[in-house]
This record gives C-alpha cells, structure tokens and sequence, in this order.
C-alpha cells in the first residue's frame, strides 16, 4: 500500500514539474530576443508589470494592514524588514485567512477593470479561470504531500521542498 501512495505522489509531482517546465519553455519562446533589426522586447519589471507588482504589493500591505489593525505604515516598516514569511509569524497571521482576504480584493479589482474598461468580460473570465486553476493545483498538491506525511512516504523538510517556491 506505501508503494502505491510513493508511486502517486511521485506521478504528480512529474506532471506538476513537466507542466510548469512546458510553461517556462513556451514563455521563453514567446519572449526569447529576435535575431535581426527592429523592436526588441522589453526587460521584465517595466511598464504595466512594474505597475501590477506595486498593486500587489499595496494590496499585500492593505490586507496586512486590515487582518491585524495596524497602521498601513508600521506593516510597510515590518515588510521591508522582515519579508512576508516575518511579519505574518511574528503578527500570527493564518495563511489562509490572509490568501482568503487577498483573493477577494484580487477578484474585487479584476471586476473594476471590468467596470472601468479595461479589459473585456472575456479577459475577465480567463483571468478568474487561471486563479481558480492554480487554486485547485495548490490544494491538490497540498493534500497530497500531506497524505504522503501521514504515510510515512515523505518526511516533513521534503514537504516543505516540495512546496516552496522560487522566486
């Protein structure tokens, strides 16, 4: 029976990781550098995706602000100190609750842009289709890496391996 939940955990993972390689392998030919004269491609953190990062980092800081009842300021200091993972130990925020709040104010800003125009309710679709996607991949992932802690098949620092993320 271990053999067989070793063997699942193991399958998802490999799709997980040849999905996501496929990802990085599109999103390189779609930006990779063109041989030749004309145009070239912006570099990553200009224009409107410098703009989002600071969206989102507002918004981090908004929901911080609003979970605990602390200034929008003092969460600014705490995050530029301490980095998310800090602050919301050393504040006891519940990481579900915190990813609750935020993508609700995600979903409330997507339908803003609806509302303003700038971009179409079947942008909007997409855009919420894609959030719920990755939701259900991280839950799925989640519950069975937890399986596999209950099983005895992968220990708890190869479950923090398996779900931390590059940045």
């Amino acid at each position: 029976m271990k053999k067989k939940h070793i063997i699942i955990i193991i399958s998802c993972v490999l799709v997980v990781g040849i999905i996501f390689s496929g990802l990085a392998i599109a999103d390189s030919q779609r930006t990779g550098h063109r041989k030749g004269h004309g145009f070239k491609q912006h570099h990553k953190g200009y224009g409107l995706q410098l703009l989002a990062g600071y969206q989102q980092k507002n918004l981090r800081v908004q929901v911080l602000s609003e979970l605990t009842g602390q200034s929008v300021e003092a969460i600014q200091l705490k995050l530029k100190d301490q980095g998310l993972r800090g602050v919301m130990q050393e504040l006891i925020i519940d990481r579900q609750e915190f990813r609750a709040a935020m993508q609700a104010k995600e979903r409330a800003r997507i339908q803003q842009a609806v509302t303003d125009g700038s971009i179409t309710p079947g942008q909007e679709k997409e855009i919420l289709a894609k959030i719920d996607n990755r939701n259900k991949r991280r839950e799925l992932m989640s519950k069975l890496i937890e399986k596999g802690i209950e099983d005895g098949t992968i220990t708890r620092d190869e479950a923090r391996m398996l779900m931390h993320k590059r940045r």
